[in-house]
């Protein structure tokens, strides 16, 4: 379970580094998930990262630090759900809107949530 966990984390650090290196990149995202109802894709992941960290958080280096990260993935996918789906899509439309400066600091900021994942455990 523990390089699950850790491939969790890369995959996030991957996904934000792309981001940062490419801030087109995250449009491609941003439309994918104005599709339909193609957003609760994200909670479902999100969701799924949540509960898997929570898991495992006994296994982890810092168990604090993996219950912290556990609970704020598992709350952030549940939003997805709680949200009006129209509501969503207009938060997808603010952000892909910003210039490209802050999408990129987003993409560090991603990347390094996947490092911490990667690193307590």
């Amino acid at each position: 379970m523990i390089i699950l966990i850790k491939l969790v984390g890369i995959v996030i650090t991957v996904f934000g580094l792309a981001i940062f290196a490419s801030p087109e990149f995250s449009q491609k995202v941003f439309d994918f998930f104005k599709e339909g109802k193609r957003i609760y894709y994200a909670g479902v992941v999100r969701v799924a990262a949540g509960a898997l960290i929570l898991l495992s958080a006994s296994q982890s280096a810092v168990p604090l630090a993996a219950i912290a990260l556990g609970v704020m993935f598992l709350v952030s996918g549940i939003v997805v759900f709680v949200s009006d789906l129209e509501k969503m899509k207009a938060f997808i439309l603010t952000y892909s809107q910003m210039p490209s400066l802050v999408i990129r600091l987003f993409g560090l900021v991603g990347a390094s949530f996947g490092i911490l994942i990667f690193s307590i455990f």
